[in-house]
């Protein structure tokens, strides 16, 4: 669906839609991605009590205006959705850069649960990925693949002379691939190049060079409120080179290291990686937050009656 707003157009993916939800989850992508991140994660057995939404931020899917460079404006700008959309205390799921702005999100908004995934605070970008997140997208999204991926899962192919099935690959001969950035040589591993290309479509921006402002707007974000967090949960790739975890981080040093579930044999995209798994543990995590806040409502009861 799309929403008008003052001075964007969003675009917001509804997952499911039902009526008198126990909350609504929104999914927040990356650096550079868009909504169809959400589409790797399932939480189709979550579909009976909740409305689970994908957002595209400013500049990338298919949301159009003003492009955004902070993680302050990212968090206003979603919730300026929240208020269109009429929904509150909803439970917010952002990875990487998005863990960010659910964060920030969560130091502006009464929330329920929030979940970062492969985000540490702060989250600060190397000059090398900076360098080639400039290029053009095929190249920085074969940078982040390169160094972000620990697992790769194996895609099926239809058959010899074609690529995978969804993939967007419709040829494979003699080490050349065509795809939709075009036709590439790929001297040694032609199935490689198929086989992460499912994550690779994820990128898609509306300008050049949005990925770059990403990155630089994960580097700049600060903010002195973070034992002000609370209900919040971290997910790391025990394998991620990105975003590792470290319990003597700032953010883990204000809220400590309780909530935080490690993946192990896993980089920086386990929606990809070991999605099963990672669906498995956000289920596991929403579905412990209503058992907890059914419990804090049982003994506000009791202590007054």
């Amino acid at each position: 669906m799309f929403i008008e707003l003052q001075n964007h157009k969003a675009h917001i993916f509804e997952h499911n839609k039902i009526d008198n939800p126990l909350s609504n989850i929104f999914i927040i992508p990356g650096a550079g991605m868009d909504h169809r991140i959400g589409s790797m994660i399932d939480l189709s057995r979550l579909y009976s009590k909740y409305n689970i939404y994908s957002i595209d931020l400013p500049g990338h899917g298919f949301t159009s205006g003003q492009i955004l460079h902070t993680v302050e404006e990212f968090s206003d700008f979603t919730i300026q959705v929240l208020k269109k959309m009429g929904v509150s205390n909803n439970i917010f799921i952002g990875h990487s850069m998005g863990g960010l702005i659910a964060m920030d999100l969560g130091l502006k908004v009464e929330t329920k649960l929030t979940i970062l995934m492969n985000t540490n605070y702060p989250l600060m970008v190397g000059d090398m990925l900076l360098d080639h997140a400039k290029g053009n997208l095929d190249q920085a999204s074969e940078f982040f693949t390169k160094y972000g991926l620990y697992n790769i899962p194996e895609t099926k192919i239809k058959a010899k002379t074609f690529g995978s099935m969804g993939s967007g690959f419709y040829g494979r001969d003699k080490g050349t691939i065509k795809s939709p950035y075009g036709t590439k040589n790929i001297e040694n591993d032609p199935q490689k190049e198929i086989n992460v290309y499912p994550l690779k479509r994820l990128f898609n921006q509306t300008q050049k060079e949005i990925l770059s402002y990403d990155l630089k707007t994960c580097s700049a974000y600060r903010n002195d409120k973070l034992k002000e967090l609370k209900n919040i949960k971290f997910i790391y790739g025990g394998k991620d080179k990105l975003a590792r975890y470290n319990p003597e981080s700032e953010v883990h040093q204000s809220i400590g290291t309780e909530g935080v579930t490690i993946m192990d044999e896993t980089g920086h995209f386990p929606y990809f990686e070991r999605p099963e798994d990672l669906s498995n543990i956000l289920e596991k995590l929403i579905t412990n937050s209503d058992i907890w806040n059914v419990n804090q409502l049982l003994l506000v009861c009791s202590v007054f009656f």
